[in-house]
């Protein structure tokens, strides 16, 4: 297995799934470029995925992401994975698809692109409205 696929399970594994937010002080370049819709930018890199890492276990509690699928392409790792927990809002176990698209340059996160099915939270936990029965 190569290092940049390595690095992106310590960010899943220690960071998203266990709270471990060293893993971003370890893999994570001083300057992020961060594409998530929503996501905290204009620190430098590890308080970036810091702030992710926590939002994400703030707002799905119990989570637990694992990897359905992962590739590499050069210097950059694809995957999908599916994250689960509990929503304290509402108190309903979610399940969501959780798309990212990690850059690495000089053993460092560089670049991400994370995609995660918003809209699948929204209607698990009752803020959306079930879709029309067919006729």
């Amino acid at each position: 297995m190569s290092a940049n696929l390595e690095r992106f399970k310590a960010i899943i594994e220690r960071g998203f799934c266990r709270g471990d937010l060293t893993v971003a002080d370890e893999v994570c370049a001083e300057e992020l470029i961060e594409h998530e819709y929503l996501s905290k930018t204009g620190f430098p890199g590890p308080q970036i995925l810091k702030a992710q890492i926590e939002d994400a276990r703030h707002n799905i509690k119990d989570l637990k992401l694992t990897i359905e699928a992962i590739a590499e392409t050069g210097d950059t790792v694809w995957a999908r994975s599916k994250a689960t927990g509990c929503d304290p809002r509402s108190g309903k176990t979610v399940t969501i698809d959780v798309i990212d698209i990690c850059r690495f340059a000089d053993e460092k996160l560089v670049e991400h692109w994370g995609v995660p099915d918003r809209f699948a939270l929204l209607h698990q936990i009752g803020a959306l409205p079930s879709p029309p029965k067919p006729t």
